[in-house]
């Protein structure tokens, strides 16, 4: 039976579709391009998935791969493949991207999914290997056009979309307007959606912060003021993404680096950290503006500008989301290539004293492959442990390890307490993450 939209809505506690999502619900069986103009946060994501949950509702679905879904990174494809999932749909779905096992998505692939989401060049890469094959597959979907045109993609998507020789429907999103779109995508019969210019523009505040000392030792004295409230921290390079996380961890400080030179599983686990509040502070490049589901950000500080206007809204785009308000900081000292808009004059307090996050993550060396779930996590914390269901807080499961976000006065306790005992029959570890 074909669930209504407010069946697949109802998992995720959404009562009410954004402007865009009812736009393109509206139209989308009209045309047979569907470009979603739209800024950051405004749910672009479940704007393309909602249509192509009833598209395959209402086909006869054999082995053929019904869809690809590309995005620009890494992180975009497994929010994706998550968001898709809590969806509660009949319908499976498998994510490719670099730094993920080879073995493991051909098998994946081999199950013949419904959905595959990934990355442009690892799609290409399984196309190449004859892994994966789109002659039949019907409905393009492409999160984060721009971002995939900046990054160099083009000749990607232009074999990817060659090898699908019968598209019956498209659909590319994007937080900023295309000037021109490639010609190899033939649009025919397209509708432009866009909500950028009808969007409220984001209730942001904007402070010039007054150098003490030297600009480090302001940053440290900036987020201690902050009390743990959620912030991003942007660089634009890894070295100083580096240098600061290095610099904050010495003097004890809560804060997790982010950028494209990490590892797979250390990005996931920094993301982790920092939406369960175990790691209030994210300090990271450009890679943290764009296609992240982070909610509920209070405070953007641009330790250092970028060069383009561009830029500076994208990294801004993670503060004030939907209805909330939100901040943003720049250096006295720095100089921008483009125009600020109005700036409050804010001063540090280097008096105040730094106090830890109340959330400690745990980590437990099984997820998914070993037919673990959320709530057996919860249920074994709570039973072992013998904490309260309010002492625990976000968790999540990774195919082959979990964390889970604790509050506790004594955390070795906890975990010697929790390690004499198996989480469903399985001796698994259990430490604090690092």
């Amino acid at each position: 039976m074909q669930k209504t939209i407010q069946d697949l809505l109802s998992p995720l506690g959404i009562t009410e579709l954004t402007p865009i999502q009812n736009d393109v619900l509206n139209n989308y069986r009209d045309y047979d391009e569907v470009v979603l103009y739209s800024p950051t946060g405004s749910g672009k994501t479940l704007a393309f998935l909602l249509p192509l949950v009833e598209l395959l509702s209402e086909r006869i679905i054999e082995n053929d791969l019904q869809a690809i879904i590309l995005s620009p990174t890494r992180e975009l494809a497994i929010q994706i493949e998550a968001v898709f999932k809590s969806l509660k749909t009949d319908f499976s779905i498998t994510a490719c991207y670099g730094g993920h096992s080879v073995k493991t998505e051909v098998n994946n692939l081999a199950a013949n999914p419904n959905i595959v989401v990934g990355t442009p060049g690892r799609i290409a890469d399984h196309l190449n290997r004859r892994n994966l094959f789109l002659r039949n597959t019907p409905f393009l979907l492409v999160d984060e056009f721009d971002k995939c045109l900046e990054l160099g993609f083009h000749e990607e998507i232009e074999h990817i979309y060659g090898q699908m020789r019968n598209v019956e429907k498209s659909f590319y999103g994007s937080a900023t307007r295309i000037d021109k779109f490639p010609p190899f995508l033939s649009l025919k019969n397209s509708v432009y959606l866009d909500q950028i210019i009808e969007e409220k523009q984001p209730d942001i505040r904007f402070f010039e912060v007054n150098t003490i000392h030297n600009k480090l030792k302001t940053l440290v004295h900036l987020i201690t003021q902050f009390n743990h409230e959620s912030t991003i921290v942007f660089c634009n390079f890894r070295e100083d993404v580096d240098v600061i996380a290095e610099y904050f961890s010495d003097r004890g400080m809560a804060i997790t680096p982010y950028h494209g030179g990490m590892e797979q599983d250390e990005r996931e686990r920094a993301l982790i950290k920092f939406r369960n509040h175990s790691c209030p502070v994210l300090v990271c490049t450009d890679l943290g503006s764009r296609g992240l589901d982070i909610p509920e950000v209070k405070h953007i500080v641009h330790y250092q500008l970028p060069d383009k206007l561009d830029a500076f809204i994208h990294r801004n785009g993670r503060t004030a989301r939907m209805t909330a308000d939100g901040n943003a900081y720049v250096f006295h000292e720095d100089y921008p290539k483009f125009e600020l808009p109005k700036l409050k004059n804010f001063s540090v307090d280097p008096r105040l004293e730094y106090f830890q996050s109340k959330w400690t993550t745990l980590y437990f060396s099984g997820g998914k492959k070993n037919k673990i779930n959320k709530i057996d996590l919860l249920g074994f914390i709570c039973q072992k442990g013998n904490l309260q269901k309010e002492a625990v807080g976000v968790i999540a499961v990774l195919d082959y390890n979990s964390y889970v976000a604790v509050k506790t006065d004594n955390i070795e306790a906890l975990l010697s307490e929790l390690n004499k005992h198996k989480v469903k029959g399985q001796r698994l570890k259990i430490a604090v993450s690092n």
